[in-house]
Order: structure tokens, then sequence, then C-alpha cells
């Protein structure tokens, strides 16, 4: 797993569309490249709504979610696991690599239940 793929996770345990996140990339000498790329996603994020209203979440549920997940991702528990996932591509040499996702995203759900109760 990659870190937008780690993000789109993210954004999928706050039921958020993840069409809102894109991640391009375009050289500098790319200018009529880079105009097209942020054109179809102001474009794309526009058709979509403020944040929350295609989802059929209130802005209230949402902050809350989003303060949630913020505090899940800074919590103990998604640091130690980054920090074990650290040292075995040090000592295996495999850099890049996040922890499988399925353990990721079950300790992100756990976590975020728990700041979402303590809010």
């Amino acid at each position: 797993m990659n870190k937008i793929a780690f993000i789109r996770m993210i954004m999928e345990n706050l039921k958020i569309d993840t069409d809102r996140i894109a991640l391009e990339w375009v050289s500098a000498a790319e200018a009529p490249r880079f105009v097209q790329v942020i054109t179809e996603f102001t474009d794309r994020i526009r058709n979509l709504g403020a944040m929350g209203q295609s989802e059929g979440i209130s802005r209230q549920a949402l902050l809350h979610k989003i303060k949630a997940a913020r505090m899940a991702v800074e919590g103990m528990k998604l640091r130690m696991a980054f920090a074990k996932q650290a040292k075995q591509m040090k000592k295996d040499g495999t850099y890049g690599q996040l922890p499988p996702q399925d353990k990721l995203a079950t300790m992100l759900m756990n976590e975020m239940a728990r700041y979402e109760k303590s809010l």
C-alpha cells in the first residue's frame, strides 16, 4: 500500500467520496497538461458540491468524524504500526511499503470509533 492508498482508506472509513483526492505528476515543462489536470480536478470537485453534500453527511457529523480520524492517525497505535514497519523495511531493504491494508484499516476503524466516543 502506498501513501495515496492510505489516504483513500482513511477517506473511505470517513465515508468521504475518494474522488475528492487526486495525485498527478506533471513536469514544470508541461504547462498545458498542468492546466488540464487542475481544470479537470476543479470541475470534478465542483460537481461533487460541498464536502459532505454528495456523501449525505451533515457538516457537524463530518467534522466530528474528521477530528476522530485525525486523533486516530496521530495516536500511538498507528504510529507504532508504522514504526514497526519502518524497522522491518530497514531490515529487509523494502523501502516505501506500508503495513498491510487490512491490518491498517481495522486498526484505523477501531481507533476512530474509540476517539468518536470520547468526543
